[in-house]
């Protein structure tokens, strides 16, 4: 098997402009998933282990607003033990519950879990960890099947609850998690009830985008050649919905997959000057939405992991060329049919990359613990010095 084929994949998108803008963010995007988001948890422990986290923005869809929370509080293996272990505990998930009325999918006993001593969440790390930046969750009100992103920082919700929200899977979770806002400025409250946020957000890079970000990484649970449209439901919907009226079923699939591809056509064509990497499996991903057997969960896990790794080392292997040539950043700097002069082919051949890094003032990559956050405009000399671990 070749270096290309082994190792794990990284696909960058077009990076329109290779000198970045001085206020831009760098975001984090978790794709959700069900337990396919154990790839994620792999991707995430190891940039603990390595101490990488950069990001101004974090933005997490279902399982992905679970992961990215043990990321912030800075619980390494958090996520892959709840996946593990409470998601293919028989009380999660039973399909003939549904036939007596009841959840599918239990939520509440799977948060009333994490409410136990030796499954606590560190939220108090977590918090001190977002103070200056942003993390939110995606969340689908069942209302004006909108897509909302939920803040825990600012929310007087708990923060576990909003992570309920934004999983709560439709029709498997009944009719969502009931969340209190305040209208305007009245003292009435309003209660909407929210669904995952996979139905009207399943690929947050947009919103990032919107929020100051001009480098975002996505961490993808699907496969590379994975495609959102189906042919199935565009034929069952035809029929279905034809006296304009659709199942909900079919409608909250049909809804997914719009939004899904309207996110993708954003990945493929970013505007000027914005920077898309998405981090994909190198193998087939074995686990499924739920269901899933430890074997296969731990199959994920551990391509999660190499795939965090060939991310981290792609970064420093890219910065650590351009300072040995001496050159500023150029985008796109390399692929894997275009060799740079002093790299070897089979070093190339390891990584598929078309992207722009930050040179660091004359000085190699160090590793640092968690760098200090930056806070508002960046100047040329933080922009020069800012460093991937």
């Amino acid at each position: 098997m070749s270096d290309q084929q082994s190792a794990p994949s990284l696909a960058y998108s077009k990076a329109h402009n290779a000198e970045m803008s001085n206020n831009g963010k760098v975001a984090l995007v978790a794709e959700g998933g069900g337990q396919r988001g154990i790839f994620t948890a792999g991707v995430l422990d190891t940039w603990l282990d390595a101490g990488h986290d950069p990001f101004d923005i974090l933005i997490g869809t279902s399982a992905g607003s679970q992961n990215l929370t043990s990321f912030v509080a800075r619980q390494k293996g958090y996520a892959k033990r709840l996946i593990r272990g409470l998601t293919r505990h028989k009380r999660f998930f039973q399909m003939g519950r549904g036939l007596m009325g009841k959840h599918i999918v239990d939520l509440d006993w799977y948060f009333d879990k994490t409410q136990e001593a030796n499954r606590l969440l560190d939220l108090d790390t977590a918090k001190a960890n977002v103070a200056d930046r942003e993390i939110l969750f995606t969340a689908t009100n069942s209302r004006d099947r909108q897509a909302y992103f939920l803040d825990p920082m600012k929310s007087t919700h708990n923060w576990v609850d909003l992570i309920k929200a934004s999983s709560a899977l439709p029709l498997l979770y009944k009719q969502g998690v009931p969340l209190h806002f305040d209208v305007e400025t009245k003292q009435a409250a309003n209660t909407d009830f929210f669904l995952d946020g996979g139905l009207a957000a399943p690929l947050p890079v947009t919103e990032a985008y919107k929020r100051g970000a001009t480098k975002i990484v996505v961490i993808r649970t699907v496969d590379r050649g994975f495609q959102v449209q189906s042919p199935w439901l565009q034929k069952l919907s035809a029929v279905m919905c034809a006296t304009g009226t659709c199942p909900k079923t079919i409608d909250y699939l049909l809804q997914h997959e719009q939004a899904y591809q309207k996110e993708l056509a954003f990945i493929e064509n970013p505007p000027e000057g914005v920077e898309v990497i998405q981090i994909f499996a190198s193998d087939k991903l074995q686990s499924k939405l739920l269901g899933s057997t430890d074997a296969q969960l731990r199959h994920d896990y551990k391509l999660g992991k190499q795939a965090g790794s060939a991310f981290l080392e792609t970064e420093n292997k890219v910065i650590a060329y351009q300072l040995e040539e001496n050159r500023q950043p150029v985008a796109p700097l390399f692929d894997v049919t275009d060799t740079p002069k002093g790299m070897h082919s089979k070093d190339s051949a390891k990584y598929s990359v078309k992207s722009e890094h930050a040179a660091l003032n004359g000085k190699r990559p160090i590793k640092l613990p968690f760098p200090a956050r930056r806070t508002g405009k960046i100047d040329k000399v933080d922009k020069e010095n800012r460093i991937s671990a």
